[in-house]
């Protein structure tokens, strides 16, 4: 009798040792009260009303590298300008309503649906510190690895739409690797490196490689980004047709 005893006090004992062992050694707030502090802190993000950022975007696959300025304005407006020569601009705009973009061979179109969710939360200036009403349902996913290195894996779920993953690494706590919904149900991989004080302690990934369905990689480099510009709502207005 006291042998069958023993025998069920170390299975409750080893039992509850596999579900603390299972259990995430940080928790989700504090996963992400860290990147935002290794990204600039609070203070930093919420002093910024602006930025436009200058850069390229190459499509490897298809040897095309094209200039792109993308300009962002608090609370929600967002706005990207690709140009590639030959073809034109390809416009990716949200004004914090309307979600549209335009391009020479499509014309002006309007977002809606499960896309202009995900405009929405894109646009939203201070998304790092918004994270918690922009994506209610949230857990941690557990340990990753990006780049070669340990990271810890979040799942933030919004209220409706699919989930986004984001990786960060498990020292810098800077984002390292995310999973963003692509369209027709794809995801789409994501790498972010080569982090920079953008000047006022903000620190922003300055090369982004994003994988995309039947595109192949396709590599985001911003050379210049500035803060606190002045940016007229009327920008990310939707074109007249």
């Amino acid at each position: 009798m006291r042998s069958i005893l023993i025998a069920g006090s170390l299975l409750l004992a080893a039992s509850v040792f596999g579900q603390e062992a299972a259990k995430p050694a940080l928790t989700l707030d504090q996963i992400m009260e860290k990147s935002i502090e290794a990204s600039g802190g609070k203070a930093a993000f919420e002093k910024m009303t602006s930025t436009v950022a200058t850069g390229t975007i190459e499509i490897t696959a298809m040897g095309i590298t094209a200039a792109n300025k993308t300009y962002a304005k608090a609370p929600d407006k967002h706005l990207s300008v690709t140009t590639l020569d030959g073809y034109g601009e390809v416009l990716e705009g949200f004004d914090g309503k309307i979600a549209w973009k335009q391009d020479p061979q499509s014309g002006l179109s309007v977002i809606d649906g499960e896309a202009l969710g995900q405009a929405q939360r894109d646009g939203a200036f201070y998304g790092a510190l918004r994270w918690k009403e922009l994506y209610p349902k949230s857990e941690v996913a557990g340990k990753d690895k990006a780049q070669g290195r340990d990271c810890w894996m979040v799942k933030l779920v919004p209220a409706s739409g699919r989930p986004v993953m984001r990786c960060f690494d498990a020292e810098t706590f800077l984002m390292t690797k995310a999973v963003n919904p692509g369209p027709d149900g794809a995801d789409i991989p994501v790498e972010l490196s080569d982090y920079k004080d953008i000047g006022n302690g903000v620190k922003m990934a300055h090369t982004v490689k994003l994988t995309v369905p039947q595109l192949g990689d396709m590599v985001i480099r911003f050379a210049e980004v500035k803060t606190n510009v002045e940016i007229d709502d009327a920008k990310f207005a939707k074109p007249k047709e």
